[in-house]
């Protein structure tokens, strides 16, 4: 069971770091402001209802294209996850019972919070200033 701990915990880690390369959220938040304008054309007073349902049919095409995008970053990211549960029989590494077990699934929440404990300790430490920074006044004369 330890093994397959091991081998879900770095899938799910494989996971997060494919979603951060892909770019997955930044293609949901473009999902979410088309639509949020979609809903601003239809709320024009001005316009006409034939420009507003032209505006509408090409802001579908566009949500569209963009569920498409998203959707499918989203399937390349949980790859690893996939191929971990579905190469189970083949490797003799219990995954699919590690799914269920729950000193499993606490050990695999313990690696991901470290995970992202060490990765905000780096961002902090890449963002230090220099000790000289501090003390130059930040208003100019």
């Amino acid at each position: 069971m330890i093994a397959a701990t091991i081998v879900l915990g770095c899938a799910l880690i494989a996971v997060a770091m494919l979603a951060r390369q892909c770019g997955v959220l930044h293609r949901f938040a473009v999902l979410g402001a088309t639509g949020r304008r979609s809903v601003r054309i239809m709320g024009f007073r001005g316009a006409s209802d034939c420009s507003k349902e032209r505006a509408a049919r090409l802001l579908a095409r566009r949500m569209l294209g963009d569920t498409l995008a998203a959707g499918g970053l989203l399937m390349v990211a949980v790859l690893p996850l996939v191929a971990a549960i579905a190469l189970d029989p083949w490797t003799g590494v219990p995954t699919r019972a590690a799914l269920v077990d729950p000193v499993a699934r606490l050990t695999i929440l313990a690696i991901g919070i470290c995970l992202v404990v060490t990765r905000s300790i780096v961002a902090r430490l890449g963002r230090v200033e220099p000790p000289i920074a501090r003390f130059r006044p930040r208003f100019g004369l």
